[in-house]
């Protein structure tokens, strides 16, 4: 009888460890890599997603130009130029990876985005926007840290008649 009341006790151990074994794993998948990769900057400052060579993208700066509505002429958001953003922009490895796979450059803008009341990044912007498929993703960039800060994505979905 001692015998038949230890294995019940010893099983009941056994499942409750099991299930919680379980949900500490299920939680630790949730601070997965793509969560890390996600973010150009760690607490620790030092830039994680940044690769320093953008020479070998073959990319003419010079040709990249501020998107309407803005006037680059008359811009207060733009410290430097366009050029400069592209530059910033493309030493994060997400906009390079987006460009690498067949992604085009569609120039310099002020990009904003949604904040909640306690957010203490910028809300707005310049920005590389690049388009890569059915999604436009701008890169909102700090030009004088020269670290993208920031990357907004909006996806069209492509509606076809027949």
């Amino acid at each position: 009888m001692f015998a038949d009341s230890f294995c019940i006790k010893n099983n009941k151990f056994k499942v409750i460890f099991l299930t919680i074994f379980l949900l500490i794993c299920s939680f630790a998948g949730c601070i997965g890599q793509e969560s890390i990769e996600n973010s150009s900057q760690t607490s620790d400052s030092t830039n994680t997603s940044v690769s320093e060579g953008v020479d070998n993208l073959d990319i003419n700066y010079s040709v990249i130009e501020v998107l309407p509505p803005y006037d680059e002429s008359e811009s207060e958001w733009l410290k430097t130029d366009a050029s400069n953003i592209a530059k910033i922009a493309l030493k994060d490895n997400r906009a390079r990876q987006l460009i690498q796979e067949g992604g085009t450059i569609m120039g310099v803008t002020y990009s904003c985005h949604p904040t909640s009341e306690n957010y203490d990044g910028p809300g707005c912007a310049p920005a590389l926007r690049i388009q890569s498929g059915n999604k436009i993703v701008d890169f909102l960039v700090d030009e004088e840290k020269e670290v993208v800060v920031e990357t907004v994505t909006e996806i069209n979905q492509n509606t076809s008649t027949v």
